[in-house]
């Protein structure tokens, strides 16, 4: 059966089963990969972020950085994943946006962040089989991973970038070395990217070039009127939202006492519960509705009453720059956060932040305020600050590294060197 455990099993060994003889190729590669077909390199965006995970910054950048380039989005789904979170929409190669882009999401081995030895074993898997997927061609490495910095020895890229969007050193998850590899990478890079402006100033001085580039939001999907979710039929209101993976920098004492405090209320979770969130049982008018593909969620923007950003007090929230803020702020919601210096800095007002113990009152006067005058302002505020202005930013910023790289190495984009 189709996603079952011995059919994961027989694609793993499949692909990876004859180590020793070199991996074998991914099926159905596209021809968009073909050297004769670009005048560009190659893309590789390394993500951390899963393609089928949480939709944010590596997605959008990867579907429109594609309209220049061909660009393979790779994010590796520990075995688990593909039987758990991502189980029925795990594939692992697809084609999106008119064959430019490759979506590749190997299967590798459990146990990535915790046991050096799987770590080893994933990185010969994953060397191999992205030295057949591109070819042996010329390419530029662009990753948000701080894990990576083998990428970079064992595949040759031509061109190195590196896209800040979290301080992923900073979970408690993180492998032994984290820091010395993300400043391997960061010394390497030949340009670089911060998706939020503390980890703008924390890292610039590590690397040769960096530029802060926020995130953005799709006003149009967002604002086009949606159906109500059958997650949210019969739920009381006042909606109150949040929308995110459930982890370690989100504080579900918080969540907790919100709901508490609101008993008339619906509290409503959407994004994927991780072990690192701890083991919290909430009350009955607290609903999760797991992960959700991006094309559901203006439904839920649309039909709640207000967002929430309830982030602990720890190092991982405190480099935070939300998505999810300029998205609630795009569909017209108020918006409550916890003190996070990017939301403070961005985008207070008319995101309201306050310490956790001032939530309760600060929500009810919120609610009873709220009005089509104020939820317009809001929608105003998004306005123009989108993914296409951030990936128009990058793409000349990778552009001009590009030309500049070619012109000293000699590299030939249709392969091999001048």
């Amino acid at each position: 059966m189709t996603g079952s455990p011995l059919h994961l099993l027989g694609q793993w060994i499949s692909a990876h089963g004859a180590i020793g003889r070199g991996a074998a190729l991914p099926r159905r590669i596209p021809p968009s990969l073909h050297p004769r077909r670009s005048k560009r390199l190659p893309l590789l965006l390394y993500s951390q972020v899963a393609w089928d995970g949480v939709w944010q910054r590596p997605q959008e950048m990867a579907r429109l950085l594609a309209r220049h380039r061909p660009v393979v989005f790779c994010s590796p789904v520990q075995v688990h994943e593909a039987l758990g979170s991502f189980a029925g929409r795990w594939a692992e190669i697809r084609s999106e946006e008119g064959g430019r882009l490759v979506v590749f999401a190997p299967l590798i081995l459990s146990g990535e962040y915790r046991h050096g030895a799987v770590r080893a074993l994933n990185r010969v898997i994953m060397a191999r089989r992205l030295t057949a997927l591109l070819r042996r061609r010329p390419f530029i490495l662009l990753t948000n991973s701080p894990f990576v910095d083998w990428l970079v020895s064992d595949l040759w890229p031509a061109v190195v970038g590196y896209d800040a969007i979290d301080d992923f050193c900073a979970f408690d998850w993180a492998p032994r070395g984290s820091r010395e590899r993300e400043e391997n990478l960061l010394r390497r890079a030949d340009f670089a990217f911060a998706g939020t402006d503390t980890l703008y100033q924390t890292l610039q001085s590590t690397t040769r070039q960096m530029e802060f580039i926020p995130s953005g939001v799709d006003i149009e999907k967002l604002q086009k009127s949606a159906a109500e979710p059958s997650d949210l039929k019969g739920l009381a209101r006042p909606r109150l939202l949040y929308v995110g993976t459930l982890n370690d920098r989100v504080s579900g004492r918080l969540i907790l006492e919100t709901a508490e405090a609101f008993p008339e209320a619906a509290i409503v979770l959407v994004g994927p519960r991780r072990a690192t969130f701890g083991e919290w049982r909430f009350p009955a008018n607290v609903v999760e509705a797991g992960l959700r593909p991006h094309e559901d969620l203006p439904g839920f923007y649309q039909h709640c009453d207000l967002g929430l950003m309830p982030f602990a007090d720890n190092e991982a929230a405190r480099a935070v720059n939300p998505v999810k803020t300029l998205e609630y702020l795009a569909c017209g919601l108020p918006v409550i956060s916890t003190p996070v210096p990017d939301v403070r800095k961005f985008y207070e007002p008319p995101v309201t932040v306050v310490p956790a113990e001032d939530w309760r009152a600060t929500i009810a006067r919120m609610l009873a305020e709220d009005n089509e005058e104020a939820r317009n302002r809001r929608r105003e505020f998004a306005q123009g600050r989108t993914w296409n202005s951030m990936a128009e930013r990058m793409n000349a910023v990778i552009n001009e590294t590009e030309q500049r790289v070619i012109d000293k190495l000699g590299i030939n984009v249709a392969g091999g060197r001048l």
